[in-house]
Order: structure tokens, then sequence, then C-alpha cells
């Protein structure tokens, strides 16, 4: 029986050997796309870093980014907790021209060590479509070409892109506002399309707005109706002289264009000055003919200074703008191994997106995990507000009293011109021992040792059981059993360990199976999200089921997903043909349902349904 122990305790020790986790700081992109194309660019550490610099990125327009989105997952096992974390920087990108281009590593360090990630290279097909310059609404007779009266308003329909500053401090709110001036009705061709902002975190200010704020304006004597179009809240990451490209807006109105007069054939009228005149000078012989033109505004040049070295923080990380700080814990007094959360928030306004987590100091007794990271961030027109909450887990492995030093948090005051310090009481945390903790360690006192009655006991006077002799327990059946049962267990474990070595080597396999799970919890999410009319957040847990599922019921590479790729695996899964193109309509659907025009809410409903639906069918389909 000693050596089942010692074997037992074997198949524990190997169980609980696990390699620690290295540094994995890498580059996501699809290999190919075309001319137009929006699409993702990732870069995603498997462990917290500070101080993310992003290449410079040519040849692509960059629609958003880098927007971090954080992702934790802490299991427990018989009281051992485990936690996987994933970073990721994601820039939304357009492709502006053909050819084959590199997108240098980023760089950020972890634990003082700086890691940078590796290089991809994106292949552009296609052409650049020139915009379309006019879109005729009227059928014309045959061999009579329209002629544009001279009258036309391209000239006095023009964009101008205005800055609330041009001088600001690094890390400073900048926003800048699309105006289009036009003295005409126009209708406005909506896009997504945005500038460059090389050396600034973007976010747009107008995603919540169900029309373009408008209003009148006087220029030069004239009187406009001026539409906000765009409205964008930048936060420069370098210094220097930084540059904004023109933006681009697509705009449709009406042209009087000169037809064909309906007295030309008339040999008696067309001769007749009083009613030449009269057809030329009246609206007869002219048809209205929408437009569409492209309008440019002008480009911007902002000076970005640094800020201000004197009485500067030593633990000031970045954060500008006007903040407040708090702090909470859930609980002062607990037992050994049971947890408490340490709540940190920063709310108010700035670059809440780019506020890195305080340095809290815990005692050497707690085991503590990488925050939970929790935005409540508002864009509105008005500029970025709202709060950033890190959320510790926190487990003390020893009773005592002890302490958690103040926990400071430092930012530059635009109202003040100068550096304010934020800090938190200290916290006094009781551990008390658990129920089985003294059984370990614990000395024996005096009173512990009792009297039992007798040094002496008596010789037992029960009937012995006697067997036939030459009849052994060695070498019956039951000790080969028992003998044999370490060797069984021994085995078992070592197949279970491969079968389960093999599944984690097999990633594809590993990810189809918990494909519809995964989609399960996204679509869960979204009807949350829906219930509180959250459209951003939900159009991204919509998206993320959808393109997750696909993914990761086809092994398809996140590099290669694309709507051809996710088309050509429900081809050849042997998917029927209409329900293939639901799903790649579902997929469109998703990606201009945040842009689309109307109810937003009604939208919402129908996307999720249709997200609802199709993954079933896809799931019943495979079966």
């Amino acid at each position: 029986m000693k050596r089942i122990h010692i074997l037992v305790l074997l198949l524990f020790l190997l169980s609980g050997a696990l390699p620690a986790q290295d540094v994995s700081f890498y580059t996501q992109a699809p290999r190919q796309v075309s001319v137009g194309q929006r699409f993702y660019l990732t870069f995603t550490v498997n462990q917290e870093g500070i101080g993310f610099i992003s290449p410079e990125i040519q040849h692509f327009e960059v629609l958003s980014g880098p927007n971090l989105q954080t992702s934790s997952q802490i299991q427990g096992i018989n009281g051992k907790f485990t936690q996987t974390v994933a970073y990721s920087y994601t820039f939304m990108l357009s492709a502006i021209e053909p050819g084959t281009f590199t997108i240098l590593p980023a760089k950020i360090t972890v634990k003082g060590k700086l890691y940078q990630s590796n290089t991809v290279s994106i292949m552009v097909t296609g052409k650049a479509t020139q915009p379309q310059a006019s879109a005729p609404n009227h059928q014309q007779p045959r061999g009579s070409q329209p002629q544009a009266n001279s009258s036309a308003p391209d000239a006095d329909i023009f964009m101008k892109a205005v800055a609330n500053r041009n001088n600001s401090y690094l890390g400073e709110e900048i926003i800048v506002t699309y105006k289009l001036y036009t003295p005409i009705q126009v209708q406005i061709v909506p896009t997504d399309q945005s500038p460059a902002y090389p050396g600034f975190w973007s976010q747009s200010l107008m995603k919540e707005l169900q029309q373009y704020p408008q209003y009148i304006e006087t220029v030069n004597g004239k009187k406009y109706k001026v539409v906000e179009v765009n409205k964008i809240a930048l936060f420069p990451q370098k210094t220097g002289l930084l540059t904004i490209s023109p933006l681009e807006q697509d705009v449709v109105y009406g042209v009087k264009v000169k037809g064909h007069s309906p007295i030309s054939d008339d040999p008696f009228f067309s001769n007749d000055p009083f009613f030449k005149s009269l057809f030329d000078d009246s609206n007869f012989g002219f048809n209205v003919q929408n437009v569409q033109k492209t309008i440019r505004s002008n480009p911007l040049t902002i000076q970005v200074k640094p800020l201000p070295s004197l009485n500067k923080p030593v633990d000031f990380s970045g954060a500008v703008g006007q903040f407040s700080f708090k702090s909470a814990l859930d609980r002062n007094e607990l037992s050994v191994n049971e947890a408490i959360t340490l709540k940190l928030t920063v709310s108010g306004s700035g670059n809440l997106n780019l506020i890195e987590k305080p340095a809290v100091t815990f005692p050497p007794d707690f085991e503590v995990y990488d925050p939970k990271i929790s935005d409540n961030i508002h864009a509105s027109p008005s500029g970025v507000s709202g709060s950033r909450t890190f959320e510790y887990l926190v487990i003390p492995r020893s009773a005592g009293d002890f302490k958690i030093a103040p926990i400071q948090f430092s930012y530059f005051d635009l109202a003040k011109n100068d550096f304010v310090r934020l800090s938190s009481p200290e916290f006094k945390i009781k551990v008390l021992k658990s129920d089985g903790s003294a059984s370990s360690g614990t000395p024996v006192v005096r009173e512990d040792v009792k009297y039992i009655g007798n040094d002496i006991r008596y010789i037992m006077d029960t009937p012995l059981a006697l067997h036939a002799t030459g009849i052994h327990f060695y070498g019956s059946w039951l000790f080969w059993l028992l003998l044999s049962i370490p060797a069984l267990l021994f085995t078992g474990f070592i197949i279970l360990w491969r079968s389960r070595l093999k599944l984690s080597n097999d990633a594809g396999l590993l990810r189809r199976r918990k494909a519809t799970r995964v989609a399960t919890q996204k679509l869960k999410k979204a009807k949350a999200l829906l219930a509180i009319q959250s459209q951003e957040a939900f159009h991204i847990e919509i998206s993320q089921a959808l393109w997750g599922y696909i993914s990761d019921k086809f092994d398809i590479p996140l590099a290669e997903l694309s709507m051809d790729t996710a088309y050509d695996r429900l081809s050849t899964r042997n998917v029927d043909v209409q329900l293939s193109e639901r799903f790649i309509e579902t997929l469109q659907h998703c990606e201009f349902a945040r842009f689309a025009p109307g109810d937003k809410a009604h939208n919402m409903e129908i996307l999720y349904k249709e997200a609802i639906s199709v993954i079933t069918d896809t799931e019943e389909h495979l079966k």
C-alpha cells in the first residue's frame, strides 16, 4: 500500500508541473485585400505591457485606432487560480492603392524588457475608382446631349476642417470638425472613410447622432447652411508639427440643364424673337439633373509641445485632462484563501482610453492577479468623458494584519496648467485563520494530551480467524489485482495525458469544438447590450460572433479571414448555396449596420435575429 501512495503522489506532481508562459507579441492582418476594402490590423501581446509604439502606417488610410481591447479569464481548480490575458491594439485601415506593402513591427515594453512584433506583408489588388461626375435623374432623348447651366453652384459648395486648437500639449484632446458650406439643398452620401491621423489616437464623436448638426453662417456677406459631416477627437502621441490629411465627402445636388426645346422644331415659333426669349428665360426647355461631386476639405497642421518637466511626478503615466480618483475595498476582514476585490476608478474628461493602471504595492503574502479593466467612456460632440475602472482580485495566503499603502494617481491638469497628484487612503486588512489552516504546522500544547485510561491494553480475547496451512495472501489473485492497480492507473494517466496533449497541439480541432459555444456566448452578451441600446458595443459583439464562428468552425486563420474565404469554406463543406449567401449577407449587414440611417433600435433587433438564425441553420446543416 505504501507504493500506491507514492505513485499517486507522483501523478499529482506530474499534473501540476506546467511550463511558465512566455511573452508573445505578434501582428495579424489579411494577406490580400482590394482597393477600397476595409480591414483590421491587430497587435496582440499575452502579458500586460507599457509604452506601446505603433509603426508608421503608409500606403493605407487609417480609419480608427489604435483601439485597446483586453480579454482576461480566471480559472480556479482545487483552490489554485490561473489567468490568461490578451491585450490587443487594433487599427481599422482602408487600402488606397494597389501594390504589395509591408507593415513594420510594433514595440512594447513588458516587465522592463522591450519586445517587437513580426512584420506582415499585404497585397492590394484592383484599381482606384474615380468618383462619378454625374448621375442623371432623367433619361435624355437620343441625340440630345444636356448642357449644364452656367449658374452651376459647384464653386459655392465647399468644406472646411476646423480644430478647436492648433497648439496643444502631448496627450491633450483636440476636436476637429468638418463643416460643409452650401447655399442650396444637398444630399450627403454616407461614408465611413476618414483622413489619416499619423501621430494621433483618434475617436469619432458623431457615432451616436441620428442626424447631422445644421445651422446658418455668413461668409463674405453670403449666408450658407452649414452641415457638420464629421467630428473627431484626436490625442497627439508625439511632439512636433503634425499634419492631418483632408477629408473627402461626396454630395448630390440638382443642376438645371438645357435639353430639347419644345419650339426648336417649329419653323414659326423657333424664329420668332418673342417666343425664343420667353422659353430661354423661363424653365421651359430645362431639366433638373442630379450631380454627384466630391468635396475636399483643407489640411490641418497641429503644433504639439511636450509636457512641462517641472514638478512632474515620478509615477506620471501620460494622463492629460481633468480627472478624479476613487478607490474601494469590498471588505476589510476575511479568512485565509478568501478573495477580496480592490477597485480603482479614474473619472473625468481627457485621454481616458490611454490611461494605464496605477502602481499598487500589495503585501508579499497576497496573491494578486492582473486587473480587469472596465470602460464606461462616452464620445459626444463636446469630447470624450467617462470612467475607467481597474479591478484587482487579491487572495491572502497567511493570517495577520496587513496594510495597502496609499495608491497614487497623477495627471496633467489643463485648467491649472500643472501636474496634480491624487491619493487613496491607506487600507487596513485583517486576515483570520481559516477552519483547516491550523492543522498544518501548529505546535501541540499540553492540554491536547489526554490520559486514555490504562497504560497497558488487555490482550484481545475475541476468537481469531484461522486459515488452512499452505494458503497465503502472497501469490493469490487478490494480491496480483492490487499489485496491478498502480500500473493500470499510471497507464490510464499516460493515455489521458497524451490525448489532452494531442488536443492542445491540434488548435484547429479545439477551435472547431468550441466554435458554437463561443458564438453563443457572444450572442448572449449582444442581447444584453441590445436591451440597453449600447450600439457600438452591440455591433462589435455581433461581428465577433459571426466572424469568430466562421474562423473557428472552418479553421480559417485571422490573417486570411474575408468574405471570399468564408464563402469558399462554406461551399467546400457542401453548405447549401442559399444558406451560404445568407451568411455572407448577414456579415455584410453587420459591417454596415452601425452606419445605416433610420431606426437604430429596429436595425439592431433585425441584425440580432439574423445572426442567431444563420448560425443556428449553419450548425444544423453541418451536423
